[in-house]
């Protein structure tokens, strides 16, 4: 592998204010390339620095702005505003659930907690017997994880990455009995300032941002940001191109009209985003479950009160997991304290005099995530025109979601609760707070399935996957087993949309290592996709 120093103003990247002021390029301009590639995230970036390795002539079109790591603050409201999609506000249509992703070139893996996770060799051997699929067993895969652990120095976390928040659950679970371990994450020498999700300064992450962008682009990739893919061309039953806008990332004006002509077209927009596009595209569907069988695995957080003052923001952000329910139930716990902005979506603080006891607390805090295993019941569907369109997002929880939502809080707060804490905060739209184990089903009690289990807890989603899912029969999956959407050759998929079920644990791994497989599947098709 070619190593590339990143300098601190980052990678070549043309933006909107580039285009705006580039003369030659106008409100209209066209590009020719090998292989464009819509999205710079986990699937996206992978998939350019293959191709761009590989020789091919690769352009890169990511919808967010470029935020190089130089600018970062570790204030999560300036980030939230600046590179999270719809400003941290991209929600389902009850509103009741946000789905968090990042809207920047690296994608989420700019904002990301560095959670690196693979799925158990059962889940990989069932997507080969059950899908049709059978690159995708564990021992077909298990090289390219490893590569993929290598290229993102994927490791242990050591006991110096380990904080008080997560020796509060180390303690917790010790006392009840359950599995716990260190989580593995993708960062080197980290600086342990807690600040993951408002993006790294110091460039000890391995988001996409520090590695596949600018491998990609040593190797001739180009990549634009601000430009907004609205469609994917195609003639005859091929992909020929896509069509975009650049937009100013401040006032949302077009600044340009743009036309990409290539050979491959990969989209790599996410599980949201991605059935979007290919929607608006019109592209063939018999399956009809384009946009469908999206799995969002709700996210809530427990929150729980010490009398010693623990500083759980300072550290690494996530420590360590609870493992004891990922096979039983499909749950699983990770260590990390919600920075406050965070607390204003995901817990109750009150206002005046009980918000401020309630912040005098936050020294005293320490977090516990909770992620349940859902049914991949959710649609993802656009609405409306090319450019004044617009998403909307279905997810509720079913009776059986709603009972395991419950029952995974009931462990984390029962694992806080051993571990010595005075009170546990529930992750309720009602006000519901126990001060003892025992106060703490009453308290739960009191939180109904109601209207479809809407407006019961405050739930976010970082890990949607499965509503573009990969199958060998066309009348039940949307692309192949090449990643190749089906009936439009050409046309690629490399993202978390193609994962076919609902899986327990954290999918950039997965997500990169589909990116790097779909990649080698071009390679092995390349004299019916390129000239030469």
């Amino acid at each position: 592998m070619r190593i590339v120093t990143v300098p601190r103003d980052g990678v070549p990247v043309t933006d909107a204010r580039a285009v705006a002021s580039d003369a030659a390029l106008g409100k209209q301009f066209s590009v020719q390339a090998d292989v464009v590639v819509v999205g710079s995230g986990a699937g996206g970036s992978v998939v350019a620095y293959e191709m761009a390795k590989a020789g091919r002539k690769v352009l890169i079109l990511e919808a967010g702005r470029y935020q190089p790591s130089a600018n970062f603050t570790e204030h999560l409201g300036d980030t939230m505003t600046q590179i999270y999609t719809d400003q941290a506000g991209q929600i389902n249509t009850t509103g009741d659930v946000i789905f968090v992703e990042g809207k920047c070139v690296g994608g989420s893996t700019v904002i990301g907690a560095c959670v690196m996770q693979k799925p158990a060799d059962a889940v990989l051997n069932r997507w080969a017997s059950e899908y049709g699929l059978p690159d995708l067993a564990a021992d077909k895969l298990a090289p390219t994880f490893d590569l993929v652990g290598e290229w993102q120095g994927v490791h242990v976390n050591e006991a110096h990455e380990i904080n008080s928040t997560a020796h509060k659950v180390i303690q917790g679970c010790e006392r009840m009995g359950y599995s716990w371990k260190p989580v593995q994450r993708n960062v080197k020498r980290c600086a342990l300032t807690g600040h993951c999700l408002a993006g790294c300064p110091s460039d000890r992450k391995m988001s996409a941002l520090v590695t596949h962008l600018p491998w990609a682009t040593a190797h001739g990739a180009r990549i634009f940001a601000d430009t907004h893919v609205t469609r994917v061309l195609m003639k005859s039953g091929r992909a020929t191109g896509v069509e975009a806008v650049v937009r100013d990332p401040d006032t949302g004006h077009i600044v340009s009209n743009m036309r990409v002509d290539a050979s491959v077209v990969v989209v790599a927009g996410g599980s949201i985003q991605t059935p979007l596009l290919l929607q608006r595209s019109q592209v063939p569907d018999k399956s009809g479950q384009l946009g469908r069988n999206l799995a969002v695995q709700p996210f809530t957080q427990v929150i729980g009160k010490f009398k010693e003052p623990l500083y759980g923001f300072r550290g690494a952000l996530v420590g360590v997991q609870v493992d004891e329910f990922v096979e039983s139930h499909g749950y699983q716990f990770i260590s990390g304290l919600a920075e406050p902005e965070q607390l204003m979506v995901q817990s109750e603080q009150g206002a005046g005099d009980e918000h401020i006891e309630y912040m005098k607390s936050y020294k005293h805090m320490a977090g516990l995530n909770v992620f349940a295993l859902d049914e991949g019941r959710g649609t993802v569907e656009w609405k409306g025109g090319l450019l004044d369109g617009g998403k909307e997002i279905k997810w509720s929880p079913s009776r059986s979601e709603f009972n395991n939502i419950v029952h995974s809080t009931s462990l984390a707060a029962r694992i806080l609760f051993s571990a010595g804490a005075e009170r546990v905060w529930l992750p309720t739209f009602q006000k519901l707070h126990a001060d003892n184990v025992f106060d703490l089903d009453e308290q739960l009690k009191q939180v109904d399935y109601g209207i479809n289990g809407i407006y019961t807890f405050r739930m976010n989603t970082f890990n949607s996957h499965g509503s573009a899912r990969m199958g060998v029969d066309e009348y039940t999956s949307v692309v192949n087993p090449n990643g190749e959407v089906h009936g439009v050759s050409g046309l690629y998929v490399a993202d978390a949309s193609i994962i076919p079920e609902p899986m327990a644990v954290a999918p950039q791994w997965t997500v990169q290592v589909l990116a790097k497989y779909v990649s080698d599947k071009i390679q092995s098709r390349a004299s019916s996709h390129f000239v030469s």
